[in-house]
């Protein structure tokens, strides 16, 4: 594969990671507890945070950062496989990618 090749892959590469990007903002991902309801994009955006209980504040506390690692993790994972079918097939076999 000449240099020219090489270049006009990367380029259709970066392309299907943009358009992966794009997409990703408009998947939400919700993460819910008795305690409150987190939605992130599948960029790890948060995109909104609902309280649904209120009668104990350590308690509250404790939920949301569980609630939005939660979230967090679910759009890593979405982002991850998203962007590794965005790329099948198109990178050389190389350790680590796949």
């Amino acid at each position: 594969m000449g240099f020219l090749d090489q270049m006009k892959q990367l380029m259709e590469i970066k392309q299907k990671m943009e358009e992966t990007k794009k997409r990703l903002d408009a998947i939400d991902v919700v993460a819910e507890n008795e305690y409150v309801k987190v939605t992130a994009s599948g960029n790890r955006k948060i995109k909104d945070i609902s309280i649904l209980k209120t009668d104990d504040k350590a308690i509250l506390e404790g939920q949301l950062q569980s609630a939005i690692n939660e979230a967090l993790e679910k759009a890593d994972t979405l982002m991850q496989s998203e962007m590794l079918g965005a790329t099948k097939g198109m990178l050389p076999d190389m350790p680590g990618l796949g």
